[in-house]
């Protein structure tokens, strides 16, 4: 059976509902779209006023349309909508795209009507783009579909391109003669009431015609669900994700420090990263980088030679490569002696190479020449500046022609009519760039990809043990709770004793202690005067009781009871925690803990769904992290202990969808070494 995404992006027919003969209208302009193209299938028209439009039959209804539909365009006014989609429905139509806006993004009512559309949907075996979207693009010769309401020509590629927002979609569309940007495949999803990332995700990695997926997007609709394709190993080409709403304030609901600390767009970032999915910053770096991967051989290694003619570029580019994780390369004498014969005296033979503003395209193509069959060059960038007497055109077709499993990114700052005397003249077309700090950019996304851990997961989720929690939803669990679950899961709690104030009063402790207070709304103790450390008697352990009390009645807050915990002498203080997004599920974090944990902001955070190297790069990349190893002569901290932690952690979070934020602050490292959490808080 045909999957039905074949239906959205190889149709045999097109119906467009709500086709205008109305020139500038979106009905007409789309129409004219699909027919200048060149579509290969069958246009089937629908508009009760018109018999026939730019050439095409119209149907009065969908009713009377008497040739199989694959792909219906719906374009009608909203109060048309459910009807046009019940017709289409009757009419065994498989893929329906849903361009008229006016829903959920327009307040309740909007909303409530397209949950009725997708009730319909969902009850059918058709599945729905849209509403509120701009079309589809297929550009490979057999189909030959623009099913778009903006008029340019986009050339064939490789590189499938999923926009949430139809604005960027026309912007980028609108742009295509200037960025030269090619591509196989494009659909805007609008509000994503049916079809989202994670079914195009899925698709287009089984898709031959695809060879890199790039999505703008400004919400996930299930992280989790996203990453999952990931963490399975089942997406092996490389995705590029340019994330809207990077500014949310993210998580301001969240009481403990971990989910504080867990804004949304870090989230984005880390898990992003965790799982080889390359976030871009803009739309020129999401679509430089898949030219890199479309057009280029992969970087070896990240030891670049630069070539020039202008030195300000340069500085640009080399100021660049140290900002992207890459290196000069230090050419060898070889190499040096080589260019010594080409480059004028004035000029560098040092990286980078400076040919001088009068450098021609002969000693350009031979020094690009000599620099990928350096050993210590894994990748080049040639930058240059057209001057009044070289011409752009032979420089950069003569670097074109150069044959090398080494990458070439050529930067080209030329006059401007230069370009659409590339784009008629060259033989190639390949990709270059317009700006000095492009091609690190591209370089860096390309290694990073190619780096990406395959490691096996050591967290999955598990039912093996399992505790009732469901009477606690948006409550902290009470201490013996809390101290189930972390024995069970093995975290180094510290040994403490839960006492009333009489208790506390009549029992032995030995000194010197910590008191804490306790109760259901005592949650940061600190902040409330709730904590007391090296209390070294029980005289003074009874007044600083009587203290808290007094604090607690005047605040109006219940304390129902003393925590007695053994005073330890703190070497350092760690935050480990777990909390769980609102779209990728179960997130854990290492970093510097204590009072000031939000202040210091040296945290790091992952997907519970832990590879060994994981808990590496979150550890390595905190500056607590690099001191706990050990500096200055000092000894490092049990590793294997904290790195215990983190997983462990990170397992009881999977294992309890109930559990919302887990906060282990601080986990102290003892003078001797020793690991304790003296402060673990759990909600659900």
């Amino acid at each position: 059976m045909k999957p039905v995404f074949d239906y959205f992006f190889y149709p045999k027919s097109i119906c467009i509902v709500g086709a205008s003969s109305k020139p500038k209208s979106l009905g007409y302009e789309l129409t004219k779209s699909v027919k200048l193209y060149g579509y290969n299938g069958k246009l089937i028209l629908v508009n009760p006023k018109a018999d026939e439009i730019l050439g095409f039959k119209c149907y009065p209804t969908i009713n009377d349309v008497d040739i199989p539909v694959e792909l219906a365009i719906v374009m009608v006014p909203k109060q048309f909508v459910e009807d046009s989609i019940k017709d289409l429905l009757k009419k065994n139509v498989k893929a329906i795209i849903l361009i008229t806006a006016g829903f959920k993004e327009t307040g309740e009512a909007g909303a409530e009507a397209e949950k009725r559309i997708l009730s319909l949907i969902k009850n059918s075996d058709a599945r729905m783009v849209g509403p509120n979207c701009m079309g589809i693009i297929n550009t490979i010769p057999d189909v030959k579909m623009n099913a778009t309401f903006v008029a340019e020509q986009p050339r064939e590629g490789r590189m499938a391109f999923c926009s949430q927002s139809g604005a960027i979609g026309a912007a980028v569309l609108n742009s295509l003669r200037e960025t030269d940007i090619r591509f196989g495949q494009f659909i805007s999803v609008g509000n994503k009431a049916d079809v989202n990332e994670n079914d195009l995700l899925e698709y287009w990695q089984d898709n031959d015609d695809v060879g890199v997926l790039t999505f703008y997007l400004e919400s996930f609709v299930d992280g989790e669900k996203f990453i999952r394709y990931f963490i399975d190993g089942k997406i092996t080409k490389p995705v590029i994700v340019l994330k809207g709403g990077r500014t949310s304030s993210g998580m301001k609901a969240a009481s403990s420090h971990t989910g504080a600390l867990g804004s949304s767009d870090k989230v984005v970032d880390a898990v992003l990263n965790q799982f080889g999915i390359i976030r871009a910053d803009d739309l020129n770096d999401m679509f430089n980088t898949a030219k890199g991967f479309e057009e280029f051989p992969y970087p070896k290694g990240n030891r670049v030679a630069v070539v020039t003619n202008a030195g300000g570029p340069a500085i640009l580019t080399v100021d660049s490569l140290e900002k992207n994780n890459l290196t000069l390369a230090e050419l060898n004498e070889e190499t040096k002696k080589k260019l010594r014969k080409i480059v004028h005296p004035e000029g560098s033979v040092n990286n980078p190479v400076d040919l001088l503003p009068g450098g021609t395209s002969e000693q350009f193509k031979a020094v690009n020449e000599i620099l990928v069959q350096d050993k210590n060059v894994d990748v080049v960038i040639s930058v240059f500046v057209e001057p009044i007497m070289v011409k752009a055109l032979p420089v950069i077709e003569g670097i074109n022609d150069i044959v090398s499993d080494k990458p070439i990114f050529q930067v080209v700052m030329p006059l401007p009519e230069f370009w659409d005397e590339y784009r008629r003249e060259s033989k190639t077309r390949k990709p270059l760039f317009r700006f000095a700090e492009d091609p690190a950019v591209v370089i860096n996304n390309m290694i990073k990809y190619a780096r990406k851990s395959d490691s096996k997961r050591l967290t999955k989720k598990s039912s093996q043990f399992r505790l009732n929690l469901e009477n606690y939803t948006n409550r902290f669990l009470p201490p013996e709770m809390v101290a189930e679950l972390v024995d069970h899961y093995k975290l180094p709690r510290i040994k403490e004793k839960i006492v009333s104030y009489d208790q506390l009063i009549s029992d032995n402790f030995e000194y010197p202690v910590v008191l804490k207070a306790v109760g259901e709304k005592i949650i940061h103790k600190s902040d409330l005067k709730g904590v007391v450390l090296n209390i070294k008697s029980r005289e003074e352990l009874i007044f600083e009781a009587e203290q808290m009390k007094k604090n607690f009645t005047q605040k109006n807050i219940e304390l129902n009871s003393f925590m007695i915990q053994p005073f330890l002498t703190t070497k350092f203080e760690l935050l480990v925690g777990a909390f769980r997004d609102s779209s990728f599920g179960p997130m854990v974090m290492f970093g510097s803990g204590g009072k000031y944990v939000e202040f210091l902001d040296d945290t790091a955070m992952r997907s519970a769904y832990l590879c060994e190297s994981d808990i590496d790069e979150m550890i390595n990349s905190t500056r607590i992290g690099k001191i706990i190893q050990g500096v200055r002569g000092e000894i490092s901290v049990d590793l294997p202990e904290i790195k215990n932690v983190i997983r462990n952690l990170a397992q009881m979070i999977l294992n309890h969808p109930e559990i919302k934020e887990v906060d282990l602050n601080p986990l102290l490292v003892t003078n001797d070494n020793k690991i304790f959490a003296v402060d673990i808080r759990i909600k659900c």
